[in-house]
């Protein structure tokens, strides 16, 4: 834990740099995969095997509920909802 501004300054700092290098490999990990999913794509294949790896593309579904459209046709939905409060922390 640190406990003077300096050691808070270096934290910042390190916090900082690992961020852009965690937001660089996340671009990467989607290159990757749109590159796989182009492969599969390309080969119309929705399964393929390698020496050491097993490639599956499936369709997934999520639904959501249009909540403005909802109170317009039944009224306020403050009696449903549930709030979730919780920290964040916030650097520039």
């Amino acid at each position: 834990m640190c406990k003077t501004m300096k050691e808070l300054e270096i934290i910042v700092n390190d916090y900082r740099g690992l961020k852009a290098l965690k937001e660089e490999l996340e671009e990467q990990l989607k290159d990757a995969e749109r590159e796989i999913i182009s492969y599969m794509d390309s080969n119309e294949k929705l399964t393929e095997t390698g020496s050491d790896f097993t490639i599956k593309v499936a369709t997934a579904e999520r639904r959501t509920i249009d909540t403005k459209r909802l109170e317009a046709d039944l009224g306020s939905l403050v009696d449903y909802q549930r709030v979730t409060q919780y920290r964040r922390l916030y650097i520039k």
